[in-house]
């Protein structure tokens, strides 16, 4: 059977500018899914590291946590690239990165080198971190407490 004509002409059109089209309107209406991140409460600590040896070391704030993640997008995959707490820089990139699929709870450690230090040590610190994903996104968990390690 032959194709109508208007279909003859629009069915090339169609498929040469629908992925720029579908790309766009994600582009524009694509918001940022939500991110939900759940802190082991045993297994949550901040302490001090030290970069370097002797009396140069650097001593750093170390966070570690074992938390669930999961996200509200039904369609894409979160690479997490970077976790640190606000208003603090990482220093050293542990390289840890990790995927959380659509419609999936992912377990993972969480591990960060940090200046300027914001707890005080024999304290529990309680803070946000920043997680960011592949696109440089930045996502702010709740506050939460982690336990003095010393």
């Amino acid at each position: 059977m032959a194709l109508p004509w208007h279909e003859f002409l629009t069915k090339p059109l169609l498929n040469l500018f629908d992925p720029l089209t579908n790309r766009i309107g994600r582009w524009l209406g694509h918001k940022k899914p939500k991110l939900y991140v759940h802190f082991n409460v045993a297994q949550s600590y901040w302490c001090i590291a030290h970069q370097g040896v002797g009396e140069s070391a650097i001593e750093l704030m170390q966070v570690v946590s074992w938390a669930d993640f999961t996200h509200d997008d039904p369609t894409e995959t979160l690479v997490i690239t970077a976790i640190y707490p606000v208003g603090s820089a990482p220093q050293i990139d542990t390289g840890r990165k990790f995927a959380i699929p659509p419609r999936t709870l992912v377990k993972h450690q969480i591990t960060a080198f940090v200046l300027p230090i914001k707890g005080v040590k024999g304290k529990p610190w309680k803070g946000r971190l920043v997680v960011v994903d592949q696109f440089f996104r930045e996502y702010k968990t709740l506050k939460f407490t982690f336990k003095w390690w010393g």
